[in-house]
């Protein structure tokens, strides 16, 4: 019988007490049903008393504890230093882990070509109203393709493993990207696959992911605003990644608001009460049209329209970071995550076109009728 690697499973953590304790019960489960090896490494910046908590946890679950942060980066490469083990499973400090995960984790990588394995995940918890239109954002399809396919060009480090020797070699993760959700599993994946490895799915090897930690509507726009910065960064390093697009809707909303400043100068202040009016106008046919030809992304009209926030949320901030790194060439650049979501964006472009022209089209009348 062939023996076992042994795998060292990474969790970076700040706060989240309850949660990560969850998280290292499950864990020492899947350790138990495991031959192998194993060890976890929890790298923590927590408060003073969140701190003691966490230490409690680790003891309990034979868990060892480094005290090191803020940068997720830097605990997620200070982990991998200090494990001893041939194989790193990282995992988010959100999550549960199910029994068979470490098990199911190994089994791709009998396949030399495989240098990391990724492992699906399924949100848990309340169906909350702003939950039902965060599912239907595109900002958790990724979680959720390695239940779908054989092998991902890159996967979120919730639930991701990859040979320690490979991941020295490629420098660990870049630790220049933004400490908030920065971006740097995705660049971390690109560098690998770019070098021809192959990252295979685990489809059995799921991990549960809290709802809670993405509900909070402020923290989810925080969130997103922070994937656009990361977007900046990724299309900046990997280029051959990129597709020119059709102008970014925020950047349209942007020229039509100076136009309408421009008219409003030499004719009347009216103009200006125009643009809000158009912006709702757009986002709500917008959210009309989505619900009528986008079966997939189906739902009320309300939740329609906070998946249509959160998206010009997103980028706001990649044409903020674009615009502070004096890289405004890449506004009319849209970085490849996955097979398949040019064809999505596409649709969507030519849904937002067409919105888009209906409303300049009456503003245009009512412009028109003003001056007049």
């Amino acid at each position: 019988m062939t023996e076992q690697p042994g795998i060292s499973i990474v969790i970076a953590s700040k706060g989240r007490v309850k949660l990560l304790g969850e998280l290292l019960e499950s864990i020492q489960i899947a350790r138990n049903t495991y031959d192998g090896s194993s060890e976890v490494l929890v790298i923590d910046d927590s408060k003073p008393q969140d701190a003691e908590r966490i230490r409690a946890h680790c003891e309990k679950y034979d868990t060892h504890t480094i005290n090191f942060g803020p940068s997720v980066s830097g605990k997620r490469n200070l982990g991998a230093r200090e494990a001893q083990y041939e194989l790193l499973l990282f995992l988010d400090s959100d999550c549960i882990a199910t029994s068979q995960l470490l098990n199911e984790h190994v089994k791709p990588y009998a396949n030399s070509e495989v240098g990391g394995v990724a492992g699906p995940l399924e949100f848990v918890g309340t169906d909350t109203w702003f939950w039902k239109a965060v599912e239907k954002s595109p900002f958790v399809t990724s979680f959720g393709l390695p239940a779908l396919l054989d092998e991902v060009p890159w996967a979120p480090t919730a639930n991701f493993s990859i040979r320690k020797g490979l991941f020295t070699e490629l420098g660990g993760f870049d630790e220049s990207f933004p400490n908030k959700p920065g971006g740097e599993d995705v660049d971390l994946c690109l560098r690998m696959t770019k070098q021809g490895w192959c990252i295979a799915c685990s489809k059995e090897g799921l991990v549960y992911h809290s709802k809670s930690t993405w509900i909070p509507v402020k923290d989810m726009f925080r969130r997103l605003w922070h994937y656009g910065n990361a977007d900046c960064y990724l299309t900046e390093r990997h280029a051959d990644n990129s597709m020119a697009t059709v102008p970014r809707r925020l950047l349209i909303y942007v020229a039509m608001l100076i136009l309408l400043s421009v008219c409003a100068i030499f004719s009347s202040w009216w103009l200006l009460v125009a643009f809000p009016l158009w912006l709702l106008l757009d986002i709500s046919l917008t959210s009309i049209l989505i619900n009528k030809f986008a079966t997939n992304k189906r739902t009320n009209f309300a939740q329609q329209v906070a998946v249509q926030l959160m998206m010009l949320t997103n980028e706001a901030g990649y044409l903020y970071r674009c615009l502070r790194k004096k890289k405004p060439q890449f506004w009319f650049l849209q970085l490849v995550h996955f097979d398949g979501q040019m064809e999505d964006i596409q649709r969507n472009s030519t849904i937002n076109m067409w919105s888009l022209l209906i409303v300049i089209l009456l503003i245009l009348a009512t412009t028109v009728l003003i001056i007049i």
